[in-house]
């Protein structure tokens, strides 16, 4: 514990003494990424209330001193300009990084004048006349009760089938992802995963030191041989799998491997973590099938999230899990956060009773459809015949690009970045920085103006970088 003197008689307040101390101390005394104690053990070491601890955390964080993992705590930061260099590659990494000037092509969140604010505001104000000051209480770990019939309800329909006290509330599916690491993996437990896969599971998996191993993606699925092949001679925990318009390939399983994979984790036994954020937008007029619909043994763990065609914010996430899975589940939940938000589950719940995500899901698969087939369009007729769409995808919000294997998207990046274009470097999706020659160019974010413009501007920075470039007649407002 740090050794800290406060002194009530000062003319200085407790939390400002407090900080200046911290402060001090983190200059001269603690290295980077040292944990603080927690919020509660701090104030009864220095005999202050916590809210007192928790404004000086509060200043250092706002000074970048300091840094907060929720659920881990507050460390010691590093350098600022450190710290805004890996803050940026965070947010690149997770989809979310936000840069009014440029044409974004590696958000995968949509825009915010995609979100239904009008409709949620008369769910929000219905429930505040009806719930009144219990809208605000803590709800049950699990989640809000009638939620999670509305949940389960919204699944039935789909062909998912679990009963009430399968379904858990989550704050997000990054939460759900780490919760789920939390209570199956343990010190070097192996796991599987698809490669390229989504960072954030894999940074939720390295957090609990897994030891990953990777297979390759195929155009109907990850290689099921390679898998198998692995499985004979290792015991894993899990396999991790987006099963539709996968991120960040835009791959779609096939049935047929989809039953495959099923065979394999009774065969071998281990369960399935199925990541379900993008099955909602399919372009082909024909639904597609999420794997725990035929889950007959309860091998998946299902995670379902709208933040990529609802509202990011919100922070809502659905876990169907095995029962037997349930205590280790509230109680990580409970410790992880207590209960997501009440107001915001409350205000869901009405949304989905009264039909309007189904009417906005639907308004979205129709825009996110044109944008789909613009971007296609734009990267054919534009983007040297060299730059190829890695697979055909009939849904979601990503184009996996392949450069030539002599080429690094990283430092093309870099030059488009400074023309105003900026998108997701391949190496971010693999556990060992492979696919250099690769990147993720999304559609969430930006509009037909420009998409047009973007690509046109990835043309003309690729002929620059590869030293052909043409003399194209070039207009900001293509």
């Amino acid at each position: 514990m740090l050794n800290i003197n406060l002194k009530e008689d000062s003319s200085s307040a407790l939390y400002l003494q407090l900080y200046k101390e911290l402060k001090d101390k983190i200059k001269s005394e603690l290295e980077v990424d040292t944990k603080l104690p927690p919020i509660r053990k701090l104030a009864a070491a220095v005999g202050v209330n916590p809210a007192t601890v928790v404004r000086a955390y509060d200043m250092l964080a706002d000074e970048e001193l300091i840094y907060k993992k929720v659920g881990s705590g507050s460390f010691v930061a590093p350098d600022r300009k450190i710290i805004q260099s890996k803050n940026r590659e965070d947010m690149l990494k997770h989809g979310q990084i936000k840069l009014a000037e440029s044409i974004n092509f590696a958000s995968a969140a949509p825009s915010t004048d995609l979100f239904p604010v009008e409709d949620f505001k008369y769910a929000i104000n219905q429930v505040l006349e009806r719930d009144q000051g219990e809208a605000f209480s803590y709800q049950k770990s699990q989640g809000f009760l009638p939620l999670r019939k509305s949940i389960r309800k919204y699944f039935t329909k789909r062909g998912i089938n679990s009963s009430l006290n399968q379904i858990q509330v989550v704050s997000g599916a990054q939460q759900a992802i780490d919760i789920i690491s939390k209570i199956l993996l343990d010190y070097k437990d192996q796991i599987i995963v698809e490669d390229p896969t989504y960072f954030g599971a894999l940074q939720a998996f390295n957090s609990r030191k897994a030891d990953i191993k990777s297979v390759k993606m195929e155009q109907d699925g990850a290689d099921l041989e390679e898998m198998e092949s692995y499985l004979k001679k290792n015991e894993i925990k899990f396999f991790f799998t987006m099963q539709n318009f996968q991120n960040p390939t835009g791959i779609n399983w096939s049935r047929k491997k989809q039953i495959k994979l099923l065979e394999l984790a009774a065969k071998y036994d281990f369960y399935i973590i199925e990541d379900d954020i993008l099955s909602d937008l399919y372009y082909d007029q024909k639904r597609v099938n999420n794997l725990k619909e035929y889950d007959e043994q309860g091998r998946v763990i299902y995670i379902k999230s709208f933040s990529k065609v609802f509202m990011p914010g919100l922070r809502l996430a659905f876990i169907v899990l095995p029962e037997t899975l349930l205590p280790e589940m509230l109680e990580a939940k409970y410790a992880t956060d207590i209960s997501s938000g009440g107001l915001t589950q409350r205000a869901f719940d009405y949304y989905l009773r009264e039909g309007l995500l189904d009417k906005h899901i639907s308004l979205q698969r129709d825009l996110f459809q044109k944008r789909y087939k613009l971007m296609k369009n734009q990267i054919t007729e534009h983007l040297p015949k060299e730059i190829k769409i890695t697979f055909e995808i009939t849904g979601g919000l990503y184009f996996w690009i392949k450069l030539p294997e002599n080429r690094d998207a990283q430092e093309i990046y870099e030059k488009a970045a400074q023309k105003g274009v900026v998108f997701s470097p391949g190496y971010l999706f693999s556990i060992n920085k492979k696919y250099s020659n690769y990147f993720r160019l999304s559609f969430a974010a930006v509009d037909d103006q420009q998409i047009k413009r973007g690509i046109v501007i990835l043309r003309d920075v690729y002929n620059d970088f590869r030293g052909t470039a043409d003399n194209y007649d070039y207009s900001p407002l293509l």
